[in-house]
């Protein structure tokens, strides 16, 4: 009998879900990886608590994070954990963060799904094993990085995708309003926004980048964008 197997990252043993798994049956096999927290079949999975979700998205390391994993992993999920709406109630703006799940879910092509606590991640993740395995979907072909830059296209996509909130299916419609990338970094602002179809909020953004002096030293900071 084939057991049903999950990579779980190390740091991942702290929050008791691999405990969890195991006394479902589950295999787990622990690594350091590079990104995300698991590996079940053909995915990679991302797990946040609500609260780490949103210190991320205000740390500036939410869209590093989903830019970093979609150029790695063709399939990919996020699972934020805990209670939303108690969380929202704090928000001043909560519309930051449905505006940072569209972000995800449209530009990077992220899979959200919630989950109230720890058992209920456990659940999730045993359930998307045993599809994997009913498949015969085996864990090693997700962990080989994707020929990114194997063509001009693919180079002039990955240059266009480093810019703040700019996933794959952005960097494309960018590509396809300009011709050329050196057209979408001396285009304005408001031609990015209007022609490029990104809008002001993302427009902004890819300006500040452009004209920022460089400095050495200090940590670079990521905006939000406005929503």
């Amino acid at each position: 009998m084939v057991l049903i197997r999950i990579v779980a990252d190390v740091r991942e043993d702290a929050s008791g879900i691999p405990r969890i798994l195991d006394k479902k049956g589950v295999y787990v096999e622990t690594k350091t990886l590079d990104v995300g927290d698991y590996v079940v079949g053909e995915y990679i999975v991302e797990r946040k608590t609500v609260r780490d979700f949103l210190a991320s998205l205000y740390g500036g390391r939410m869209f590093e994070q989903a830019q970093r994993i979609s150029q790695t992993y063709s399939n990919y999920l996020l699972i934020v954990e805990g209670d939303i709406q108690e969380v929202l109630a704090d928000l001043r703006n909560p519309r930051v963060f449905w505006g940072t799940l569209l972000t995800l879910g449209l530009n990077f092509d992220f899979k959200v799904f919630f989950t109230l606590d720890r058992q209920q991640t456990a659940d999730f993740l045993y359930v998307l094993a045993r599809k994997a395995h009913r498949k015969g979907t085996t864990i090693r072909p997700l962990l080989v990085r994707k020929p990114r830059l194997a063509t001009m296209r693919d180079r002039q996509l990955s240059i266009l995708e480093s810019l703040p909130t700019i996933g794959p299916k952005l960097a494309e419609r960018l590509l396809q309003s300009f011709s050329s990338v050196r057209h979408v970094f001396t285009a304005s602002s408001t031609e990015l926004a209007v022609k490029g179809g990104i809008g002001r909020a993302r427009a902004r953004k890819i300006q500040d980048v452009l004209d920022a002096e460089y400095h050495r030293a200090g940590p670079r900071q990521i905006e939000l964008p406005r929503i």
